[in-house]
């Protein structure tokens, strides 16, 4: 099954539309109470990443249901130029995105970037991170071009099985702590991002039936 397709802005709009859609999928499938809380949480923590992004910027969201297995669906486009985001950026007193802090401001940090068409060469390790690629592409030539990143996803995951694997000392135990402390992180089974062409598309996961 899936919801009504609700049009959310980063101003606002729509984003009482959209938790009603992902409550009323919560009762169509009978979740418990518990788990519709959960599943709130989750559309809540998506939808408020939504209104930290730079520029006007507009986003679909729904969700896909299956029994107790859930997907919510946010795909945007593009609000800014990745000139236009550089010289907001370079309006902040250190020229960086100061938003980008904990689990879920690093997915803000990412999906900002992509949709400013940043080469990969540009992107923090965080993304590097968490990067899924295609069959027979390497992730080692740090001057890939945007084009080869817009065939790429990231996984929470994956992310977390490089933080588990990480031997960086201090800077591997603040990522560990702010994985812990994220609601998303605890509650979703995983978090995606697809880049594709001119759009980005954030999928989190969770199925109620485990």
């Amino acid at each position: 099954m899936k919801s009504d397709v609700v049009k959310v802005t980063n101003y606002g709009e729509g984003i009482d539309a959209a938790l009603h859609a992902a409550s009323a999928s919560a009762v169509y499938r009978g979740l418990s109470k518990k788990d519709a809380i959960h599943l709130r949480l989750l559309a809540e923590e998506m939808l408020g990443m939504v209104r930290q992004i730079t520029g006007g910027t507009e986003a679909d969201f729904w969700v896909e249901s299956e029994g107790g297995r859930f997907e919510l669906h946010l795909e945007a486009r593009p609000p800014v130029t990745g000139r236009m985001r550089k010289e907001l950026l370079s309006a902040s007193t250190s020229g960086r995105n100061e938003a980008a802090r904990g689990f879920m401001g690093k997915i803000r940090d990412i999906i900002d970037r992509a949709l400013a068409a940043e080469d990969i060469s540009e992107q923090p390790e965080y993304f590097l991170q968490g990067l899924i690629m295609p069959p027979g592409m390497e992730i080692a030539d740090p001057m890939m071009s945007s084009a080869a990143a817009c065939m790429v996803n990231w996984s929470m995951q994956s992310y977390r099985s490089a933080i588990e694997g990480s031997s960086r000392g201090a800077g591997a135990k603040d990522e560990w702590d702010e994985l812990e402390k994220s609601i998303v992180a605890n509650i979703a089974d995983d978090v995606r991002i697809a880049i594709s062409g001119d759009e980005v598309g954030m999928t989190v996961y969770k199925n109620f039936e485990k």
